[in-house]
């Protein structure tokens, strides 16, 4: 009982630490299944993200599968770290082998299930459930209303983090089933720093400016999960998690002084600063999950696991909304001081496969390996180095150990080089017509856990 008074007594600072680290962590890094990680936890990522299955992990029960909470037995906490280390290379008609800044990044885990009564337990989660951010240095290619407006050599910044706090029960339904469910608080922090072109506004589309946009805002969505325990060995779950619609308030600056400059006559003189209140409308997708567990011998353990991500709903367009605009020349040439504009993005749906196998040669260590593989949700359309959630396949390994009512996993995961090329741009402008990226990352987990 003393260590869950303490346990209660830190952890409402547990959130606010998790933010204040994400976004000091997250300048650089590259998504696995779309924007969603390839497992949460080191012994998820070791084994390709086959993680519906997972028992006796607070991580994989909160993030993956809510029917895992009727396994419990005793109060269980994991704290988790994972780094990743990206790199990318953007080529275009005005840039050769422009780089993505290849800084490592960090970012926590942390999970707690209680149990309540025989077969029914609790639990409450914090962590990044979905990421997309990169940090890249290139030229910005002539383009925007006049044709030849560029800004130069300049960073180019974009950042979408999703963080869950999932509050999650579970119970035990006799020896085969467990039915579980959990309900999440999202927060959704949006930047971009770049050279943006308007896409669909009546009168500004095709304009170019230099903006640096930052929004934040809360959703929620809701998960439910099953399993059956076909026989001893054999083991099936189901898990679906519903869409959720974050609008992000912020700001956004910007100045638009060379697309100005490049289209003088009635331009010149105007202002080119300008500052505006805004929000960007996130929706992010359904998910369904099936996955299998097979014990084929006491020492081995097979998972395999199949997800569908419904992106063609969710990152169709992307709203973005400014009111309050403080030039009063762009204000007097709109008619107004509000700008709304819509950013295609046209992902297509995905299916995720997983696949993942466990050794665990004696009653401390076991050795992990994994591979996941889902075909790139960007449309090459609108793909550019800002969206490139472009990886397909992923390999991963690890090992861990377990002693007394101590647990520690270690996982490396490798996002392979993954590389797409754009003909004709369906972005406003052009810029990004004949162009390519290419993307690779590795990933390092360190996942400890205790039962008190």
């Amino acid at each position: 009982m003393n260590s869950l008074n303490r346990i209660r007594e830190h952890f409402p600072a547990a959130g606010p630490v998790v933010l204040s680290m994400l976004a000091g962590s997250l300048a650089t890094s590259s998504p696995a299944a779309g924007i969603y990680r390839n497992g949460i936890g080191a012994r998820a990522m070791s084994l390709g993200g086959a993680d519906t299955t997972l028992g006796g992990s607070p991580l994989a029960a909160l993030t993956a599968n809510p029917a895992a909470l009727g396994d419990f037995t005793s109060l269980s906490l994991e704290l988790g770290l994972t780094a990743v280390f990206p790199a990318g290379e953007f080529n275009n008609v005005a840039n050769t082998s422009a780089s993505l800044r290849d800084s490592a990044a960090g970012f926590p885990d942390f999970s707690v299930v209680l149990p309540i009564a025989d077969r029914f337990s609790v639990g409450l989660s914090v962590s990044p459930d979905a990421l997309l951010a990169g940090e890249w240095n290139y030229v910005d290619a002539p383009g925007g209303l006049s044709g030849a407006t560029s800004y130069g050599l300049m960073t180019h910044r974009s950042q979408i983090i999703v963080l869950r706090s999932a509050l999650g029960a579970g119970i035990k339904l006799g020896d085969k089933f467990s039915l579980g469910a959990s309900v999440g608080l999202l927060y959704n922090q949006n930047q971009l720093e770049t050279a943006y072109v308007f896409q669909s506004h009546p009168v500004l589309r095709g304009f170019k400016t230099r903006v640096d946009l930052d929004t934040g805002g809360f959703g929620v969505d809701g998960e439910i999960g099953f399993q059956y325990r076909a026989t001893d060995e054999l083991q099936f779950a189901l898990t679906y998690k519903t869409s959720s619609t974050v609008k992000a308030g912020g700001d956004i600056t910007g100045n638009a002084a060379a697309e100005l400059t490049a289209l003088g006559g009635a331009f010149a003189g105007v202002q080119p600063d300008f500052a505006y209140d805004a929000e960007v409308e996130n929706t992010f997708p359904q998910i369904i999950s099936l996955g299998a567990a097979w014990h084929a011998c006491p020492e081995w353990r097979f998972v395999a696991q199949v997800e569908w991500l419904n992106w063609s709903t969710a990152f169709d367009a992307l709203p973005l909304r400014l009111r309050n605009g403080n030039n009063a020349d762009l204000n007097a040439f709109l008619g107004s001081n509000a700008i709304d504009d819509t950013i295609p993005m046209n992902w297509d749906d995905q299916f995720v496969y997983r696949i993942g196998a466990e050794f665990t040669p004696g009653e401390h260590w076991a050795f992990r390996a994994g591979y996941s593989f889902g075909e790139s949700p960007v449309p090459s359309g609108t793909l550019n180095p800002l969206n490139a959630a472009i990886f397909e396949h992923t390999v991963g390994a690890g090992v861990g150990y377990r002693w007394s009512r101590y647990t520690v996993d270690l996982a490396w995961q490798w996002d392979l080089p993954a590389r797409q090329n754009v003909g004709t741009s369906d972005l406003a402008a052009g810029e990004y017509s004949s162009s390519s990226v290419a993307v690779e990352a590795h990933w390092v987990g360190l996942t400890a856990g205790m039962q008190f």
